[in-house]
């Protein structure tokens, strides 16, 4: 009970701080300087434009037929998470009262994409989402098994990115599209943290005194794994290792002054749990 009240704590304070960044994000840079980043979001701020309602207002008005049609399939601790979620962006949009920072389109870009993007991150680490295009590319997928949820949602992005270059200029679909890109790249790097470790696959005829080497110098553990040659027919260990980034010139350095013929695959790790790297909460 107890470790599942501390759960749901700290999905609130994820969920919380990610709202506040998304709206700062939006509200500072994003929408003062027409910048339309797809999603529902960008699609109220189209509307926004043309009609003079409230951007959360409007967001909130797309999505909530979506939670009434998906609520099922997300599962009730998800869904009402992500539907108070929605509800909470939606107030910050439209009630956080805040001066324009910049009107510089390059800087409005990117902060608005670094701030949205860690806002998001946190949000679905907190085991929660702000609906838009995701959820309903995933509807559309439901009723179209044809279409992945991917290109559905690469689809609406780029038509809401397509109609802010008609609705704005072209400049500011342009400027959109970079914004989406480092949104993108600012949620994968807050969901997967920084690729520091390497995998290394090792074919040695001497894996034995190479995986020795490692577990004493470097401390950490080798696996051997069954191989053969299918020009030989010659059977031969191989090993899988995984280190940390600054750990890999010492691998290799150990490597190779065992085996200067070894064989060695490197491979960034994009995500590494266990003994010696990151435990899962």
């Amino acid at each position: 009970m107890q470790t599942t009240l501390r759960a749901e704590i700290k999905n609130a304070a994820l969920v919380l701080l990610g709202l506040v960044l998304c709206a700062l994000g939006f509200n500072l840079f994003l929408i003062p300087n027409n910048i339309a980043a797809g999603g529902f979001t960008g699609i109220a701020q189209l509307i926004n434009s043309a009609t003079g309602f409230p951007v959360g207002a409007v967001s909130l008005a797309l999505n909530v037929p979506l939670f009434a049609v998906s609520m099922k399939s997300l599962g009730l601790p998800f869904g009402l998470r992500s539907l108070v979620a929605t509800i909470g962006f939606s107030l910050l949009l439209d009630n956080l009262r805040l001066p324009v920072v910049t009107q510089d389109l390059w800087l409005a870009t990117v902060y608005g994409g670094l701030l949205s993007g860690a806002g998001f991150g946190l949000i679905l680490r907190g085991s929660a989402t702000t609906g838009g295009t995701d959820m309903l590319a995933s509807l559309i997928h439901r009723l179209c098994p044809a279409i992945r949820v991917s290109v559905g949602m690469f689809a609406i992005d780029g038509l809401v990115i397509l109609a802010s270059a008609f609705v704005y200029d072209a400049a500011a679909g342009m400027y959109a599209l970079i914004c989406v890109f480092i949104s993108n790249v600012v949620i994968d790097f807050v969901l997967e943290g920084p690729n520091s470790s390497h995998s290394f696959f090792i074919i040695s005829d001497r894996s034995d005194e190479i995986a020795a080497r490692i577990m004493q110098e470097l401390d950490r553990g080798v696996t051997g794994l069954e191989g053969m040659g299918m020009y030989s027919q010659q059977h031969k260990r191989v090993l899988l290792c995984v280190v940390s980034r600054m750990e890999t010139v010492t691998l290799r350095r150990i490597v190779f002054s065992v085996d200067p013929t070894a064989f060695v695959i490197s491979a960034k790790a994009h995500d590494t749990y266990g003994e010696g790297f990151k435990k899962l909460d």
